[in-house]
């Protein structure tokens, strides 16, 4: 866990925000966990009814191992999110001055705001598209599928949402000069 993660806690001002950013992590770990622990199941089943003689192939294994990998990365991806595990690219602003990079902080903050809001807005119009379509071999409808990646956007939004008040919280401090949490 990162220092900054830490740190969170500590600030006033973010309870709320923070038991609703914890919550949603603990979801993001249960669906991924739950969808990574039945999608090596039908991966297992997949290679066994390959290989052995007497069985005959069990063709529905690779969608159902497809749909829990778009869940397990989605949901999976919101609790890296959350963690500060995700992949950064800090060589320009860890060069900056603390204000500038504050600042560039919470203009981040807001675009990955903005581009999962407009992930919601239109994964939700995939959503009721995709609820029209079966999948071949296992007759699941795509709702089931899509609905993984939305979830996941949606657990990305409260995390969002806690880093940017976050932020704005500790513009006060920044610009007076002193260090941040």
């Amino acid at each position: 866990m990162g220092e900054e993660h830490k740190n969170l806690k500590k600030m006033p001002g973010l309870g709320a925000l923070e038991l609703c950013s914890s919550f949603a992590e603990r979801v993001g770990i249960v669906l991924a966990t739950a969808s990574g622990f039945v999608m090596l199941f039908s991966l297992l089943v997949g290679v066994a009814t390959r290989w052995l003689p007497f069985m005959t192939s069990a063709i529905w294994s690779e969608e159902i191992a497809r749909m829990c990998m778009l869940w397990l990365t989605s949901n999976g991806a919101s609790v890296a999110f959350n963690r500060l595990e995700l992949v950064r690219f800090n060589l320009l602003t860890d060069i900056m001055p603390e204000k500038v990079r504050h600042l560039l902080e919470i203009v981040s903050d807001i675009c990955i705001l903005i581009v999962l809001c407009i992930l919601l807005k239109y994964g939700y119009d995939m959503l009721l598209l995709k609820a029209k379509v079966e999948a071949a071999a296992t007759h699941i409808s795509y709702f089931w599928w899509a609905l993984g990646l939305y979830i996941g956007f949606v657990l990305m939004v409260f995390h969002g949402v806690k880093f940017l008040v976050k932020h704005l919280l500790e513009c006060k401090t920044v610009w007076r000069g002193g260090e941040t949490a």
